[in-house]
């Protein structure tokens, strides 16, 4: 009995951790505003037509579209024509890259980023909502405390 005792706390803690990204009741107030929130950590890539400089990239999403901003580059992607979010088996400091993929034009691409998700930013796990809301046929991977 002592010992069920001892581990209840324990295995109350690890129930949380598993759904510490769904309980939480997430920023709501955005939600049909046109505010544009940030979803990644800055990264640098390449850009094709500025001698292959390495730019800062950031990407941001608010109600409709996904948006790629590179320096004075502003790519948007409706919502809508994201088809997959899906966390890359890459990690750098124990944070995974995570891809989306989208189809524009009839043409298919794909974008990497790190997030940006902690407990008082939810903007990351925002943006996985606004995708499935958006495209419901849309393979979203789940945010979870082992998928970060």
């Amino acid at each position: 009995m002592k010992f069920i005792l001892a581990i209840l706390p324990l295995v109350a803690l690890i129930a949380l951790a598993v759904t510490f990204p769904k309980w939480r009741r997430r920023n709501k107030g955005a939600e049909g505003s046109r505010e544009l929130r940030k979803i990644s950590q800055t990264t640098k890539t390449f850009r094709p037509g500025k001698d292959w400089q390495l730019l800062p990239t950031n990407y941001y999403f608010d109600d409709e579209n996904f948006y790629e901003i590179q320096v004075e580059v502003n790519t948007p992607v409706p919502l809508s024509a994201i088809t997959k979010v899906e966390r890359d088996s890459i990690k750098v400091n124990n944070r995974s890259f995570w891809i989306v993929t989208y189809t524009v034009d009839g043409r298919t691409k794909q974008v990497r980023f790190r997030h940006n998700y902690t407990l008082f930013n939810t903007a990351f796990a925002d943006f996985l909502d606004a995708v499935k809301r958006a495209n419901p046929e849309a393979s979203v991977r789940e945010l979870s405390a082992f998928s970060f």
